[in-house]
């Protein structure tokens, strides 16, 4: 039902944010906040590392050890993301960021001080985000996700509120869809760790340095396939606002938007298998996995089944939605299907990879991506658009996935 709800509330948001920005503006602020989302990079790994020995912690019911991983995580991710705010600081004032997103109908100014802003909230929001993967590691996933559906929900009145007062201000759009969703994070912090989690309360008095090794020499790991997403997935946003327009961008991520509405019911059942296959292996319960994992594949045929249905009704669909604004060709919806079809059939063998640890190929597999992406989609986009974006996200990302992930679960 949460996310449903969350679904619901990206779609409005969509329309909305369109009648507030032009489509220029609105693809420069989706391009900033793929920007802005590769500092989620710099926890190297840390939030998925710390989930995983925290599950391993409470399946034991060491209280102690998990008190101690929890204080770690934020200490260091604290330190961490406020040297990365420094030291880009400088950088992104001395950046010509109207070359670089090719939009001129923006003063430099607001567009620096976008950026700036939408970084600052983002790295606060990480920082705040580590409660989500304590309550993944408690196998409490339902309450994980309530804070984005929350925060959607102030953000659409905030965008309302602004379409009262103003127009077409890109910064005050950042603050709108940027701030809500730290304020919501900042309280569930404060409530959970005075109440359910008080035994996993932060504090300096128990960061452990010995900590850190657990938590990043699997994180390191989790870091570099976490880097190799935000290089296929988060960079297509940038080459396609440089190489075509920040129009095409936006045409480009309301697809997106649309087919990828699989991959949360998909993430429905995986995130809490991802914690529930780290607590099972732990105890060796290897035919509960194995059972999850055939009811996985049926739910797979329906969702597959689902995506083909999207595909004939999205001309109705993306009219009635984007109220015409963005026209979405047929044939980047047709291999948008491909994509998001090949992607609910492979992320069940990652997520258990994930959920045991055993991420070696995955490691391989991140560092062929890093430096064949960029390549191949640049290639890809100046002979077919975005459509060769998309082809190109598939051919070096998902292909590979699922050829070594099948391989990998079977092993």
């Amino acid at each position: 039902l949460i996310k449903v709800l969350s679904m619901v509330i990206d779609f409005a948001k969509v329309p909305v944010l369109l009648s507030y920005l032009t489509s220029d503006n609105y693809g420069v602020y989706i391009t900033i906040a793929s920007i802005v989302y590769w500092s989620h990079n710099f926890d190297f790994g840390l939030g998925a590392g710390l989930r995983f020995h925290l599950t391993k912690s409470i399946s034991v019911g060491d209280e102690h050890y998990g008190k101690r991983l929890v204080s770690t995580a934020y200490i260091s991710m604290l330190v961490t993301l406020s040297a990365f705010f420094i030291l880009a600081l400088p950088i992104i004032f001395k950046l010509d960021w109207n070359s670089i997103l090719n939009c001129q109908t923006l003063p430099s100014q607001e567009l620096v001080w976008s950026i700036v802003v939408v970084l600052l909230l983002y790295l606060m929001q990480f920082v705040l985000e580590l409660l989500t993967y304590v309550l993944q590691a408690d196998q409490k996933v339902a309450y994980s996700t309530i804070f984005k559906p929350i925060a959607n929900v102030l953000t659409l009145l905030a965008v309302l509120a602004l379409k009262l007062f103003s127009y077409n201000s890109l910064f005050l759009a950042c603050m709108a869809m940027s701030a809500p969703l730290l304020i919501v994070l900042l309280i569930a912090n404060i409530k959970m760790y005075r109440t359910d989690y008080k035994r996993y309360k932060p504090s300096v008095a128990d960061f452990d340095k010995n900590c850190l090794k657990d938590i990043y020499s699997l994180g390191v790991k989790f870091f570099i396939g976490q880097f190799a997403g935000l290089v296929v997935f988060n960079s297509s946003s940038i080459i396609i606002s440089h190489f075509i327009n920040p129009t095409e961008t936006a045409i480009y991520n309301s697809a997106w938007t649309y087919f990828g509405v699989l991959v949360i019911f998909n993430n429905m059942l995986l995130q809490p298998i991802i914690t529930a296959v780290t607590d099972a292996y732990v105890k060796r319960e290897l035919d509960w996995i194995k059972g999850a994992f055939g009811k996985l594949r049926l739910y797979n045929v329906g969702l597959t089944i689902v995506s083909v249905l999207m595909l004939l009704v999205s001309p109705f669909v993306f009219k009635i939605w984007l109220g015409g604004k963005l026209l979405i060709p047929l044939s980047l919806s047709i291999v948008m299907s491909i994509y998001f079809i090949l992607n609910i059939w492979v992320s069940p063998y990652w997520a258990f990879l994930s959920g045991v640890g055993k991420l070696d190929i995955s490691l391989l597999l991140a560092l062929f991506k890093i430096v064949a992406f960029i390549p191949a989609a640049l290639l890809m986009i100046k002979k077919f658009d975005t459509v060769g974006m998309v082809a190109a996200i598939i051919i070096i990302n998902t292909l590979p996935n699922f050829i070594f992930g099948i391989i990998q679960y079977r092993k």
